[in-house]
Formats: C-alpha cells, structure tokens, sequence
C-alpha cells in the first residue's frame, strides 16, 4: 500500500469514531455500576464482549480498518479482560455478595485507565 492508499484508508477512520469508543466505555461502566446497585438493566451489554457497544465498536470498525495495528489487539485484549472482572462482579452480586462486588469495582477503573490510554495511542496513529 503506498502512502496516499494508506492515508486514505486510515481517514476512514476519524476522531468521531474514537469518540464514539470513549463514549461507549463509559457507557459500559456506568451500565455494571446501576447493575451492582440493583437497577434491573439486561446484563448483556456488561457481560459479553461482543454484546456490549465498544466491543461492536471495536469488532465492527476498528478491527477491519487498523487490526494489523498491535495496539488494536492489545485493546481487543483489554477489553475482554474487562468483561472478565465485569462478569465475576455480577458473579458476586448474585451470590448476595454486592459490598464485595462493589469493593472490587475499582479493579474495573485501573482496566479502564489502560483501555483508555490504548484508544489514545491508536488514535494518534491513525487519524490524520
């Protein structure tokens, strides 16, 4: 791919789509936070990794656009850590255990600084 193909195809992607990523994240932990405080919301957005709109985001924009991107597969490894401690929380909470599963809801914010801290990165290398 010579520089103007690759400048192309990079545009495709733009900063509203990263935006959009951010947004969606946060989206996310605000959906597992109602959901340790007993709000009755579907558990698939927070339990599945592809259920969830960053993970669409992330298999439906990002992987087929800057996939070859190692930082995208770190993301894409982040992300699923996330739904890990996400669903081992719910896990929690439905054993009747939600001082402990709020308790641990700080292991999501330290995840998180790492999702967000890669989605800057690609950022930068890819919107021009």
């Amino acid at each position: 791919m010579d520089r103007e193909e690759q400048k192309n195809f990079l545009e495709s992607i733009g900063r509203l789509d990263f935006e959009q990523a951010r947004i969606k994240h946060v989206l996310f932990k605000s959906k597992l936070r109602a959901l340790l405080y007993g709000a009755d919301i579907d558990t698939e957005p927070v339990i599945s990794t592809t259920g969830c709109s960053l993970g669409k985001w992330i298999y439906d924009v990002a992987m087929p656009r800057i996939g070859h991107l190692p930082e995208v597969r770190e993301l894409e490894r982040v992300h699923n850590e996330m739904h890990v401690i996400a669903r081992r929380l719910w896990q929690l909470y439905q054993r009747g255990q939600q001082d402990q599963a709020l308790k641990e809801l700080s292991q999501i914010d330290d995840t998180a600084q790492r999702l967000l801290h890669l989605l800057e990165v690609i950022e930068r290398k890819t919107v021009v």
